[in-house]
């Protein structure tokens, strides 16, 4: 059978969002259900992936030179995660405390396994702008399916089945990789990544720092809107159909964003963004209607769809290649990784000492944080190219 590229990408983000729907909603259910894991241990666990992120993935992908040599991490990478997946099926008795165990070092492997797969979906497409929406559209899509098919499979067999739905995926993801075409070129040490060079990049690090806030900001949102809005009575069928209008919401801007001119008006855009991402989680706190959340939920092609789009294309156009996979490391470990997890523990305790959803109002308010640093970060840069 016959891939084109763009068919190995839509494959490889369907698989690799199987996978993130799975760990993302129904991993903490296994951990507290099977393995008796309080709500605390598991945002420790999950907030030392976390802080971790940051060393895991640039220690991976820094020595990293070729096109092959992200394949062949892919490959290593899902293999030594399965293998974990099946001891621990195989020795289902063992004590629990190893098996955690066991499972911080899946995370801890699989960290990086989202930039790289990033990576060399850029790498293949060749017509970014036009056509990386449209491909990206596949994870979502996939996401979206996986949270309900995963929902009731569980519903129906048990959170025992998730280590086996997970073993699974991991199978289908290495499928993914193996069509990737063979590209052995032998590129020189020259070519490795340089992180330094991206530290001191100050336009990089201005959007990477106000994205990364922007995208973590969501941390009230993924941990507790669910708990949020059944207690403010709504039904877990309407919480469903909220959550999956936002992520409806992002197909509708992936496929349209081709339509939109982006370069000149990236750093406007990330202030549009972070402006629009505060209002979204002030209404979040304040609508009680179903269908005002509905059109807050719309906002998510903002708070998300376009933060993410914007870090993808400016990494794409402006960055070195041998800086590109560092870059989306980076970007991924700081928003996803110590941002997110240092706003989850400050959403966490909001919730549990007020109940009322403040969190929302202090995500609005660290939104508003990145906005301020995008319009500083310009009025310096201004003042710098006009000494």
């Amino acid at each position: 059978m016959w891939f084109s590229n763009n068919h190995r990408i839509i494959l490889l983000y369907t698989t690799v969002f199987l996978l993130i729907s799975l760990i993302t909603v129904f991993l903490p259910v296994w951990l507290n259900k099977e393995l008796g894991l309080s709500y605390k241990s598991i945002g420790i666990l999950l907030g030392g992936i976390g802080l971790l992120k940051i060393f895991s993935n640039i220690l991976i992908t820094k020595s990293i030179k070729s096109f092959y040599g992200k394949k062949i991490t892919l490959i290593a990478l899902t293999i030594i995660i399965t293998s974990i997946l099946f001891i621990s099926i195989l020795f289902k008795n063992m004590q629990d405390s190893i098996e955690v165990l066991l499972i911080f070092f899946i995370l801890l492997l699989f960290s990086p396994v989202l930039p790289i797969v990033e990576n060399i979906c850029i790498y293949l497409n060749k017509n970014f702008q036009n056509s990386y929406g449209k491909l990206r559209v596949s994870g979502s899509l996939s996401f979206l399916f996986a949270v309900i098919l995963i929902g009731l499979i569980v519903d129906k067999y048990g959170s025992n089945i998730i280590p086996f739905l997970f073993m699974f995926f991991c199978i289908l993801f290495l499928i993914s990789v193996f069509v990737l075409p063979e590209k052995k070129k032998k590129i020189s040490n020259r070519s490795q990544g340089n992180i330094k060079k991206l530290l001191l990049n100050k336009n990089f690090m201005i959007l990477t720092i106000s994205a990364s806030i922007i995208i973590a900001s969501h941390a009230m949102y993924y941990g507790f809107s669910a708990i949020f809005w059944k207690q403010n009575n709504f039904s877990y069928f309407e919480i469903g159909i909220l959550w999956g209008w936002g992520v409806i919401a992002e197909i509708f801007f992936f496929l349209n964003i081709n339509k939109i001119n982006i370069e000149r008006i990236i750093f406007k855009a990330v202030l549009i963004s972070g402006l629009v991402s505060a209002f979204r989680w002030i209404a979040t706190y304040f609508f009680g209607s179903f269908y005002l959340l509905l059109l807050a939920q719309t906002l998510h092609l903002f708070s998300f769809g376009l933060t993410h789009y914007l870090v993808m294309y400016y990494i794409h156009s402006k960055i070195t290649n041998r800086n590109k996979l560092i870059a989306q490391s980076l970007y991924h470990a700081i928003s996803s990784g110590i941002i997110m997890t240092v706003f989850t523990i400050i959403a966490g305790l909001s919730f549990n000492y007020y109940f009322g959803g403040e969190g929302f109002l202090i995500m609005s308010f660290f939104c508003l944080i990145s906005v301020l640093i995008v319009f500083f970060g310009s009025i310096c840069k201004k003042h710098e190219n006009s000494e």
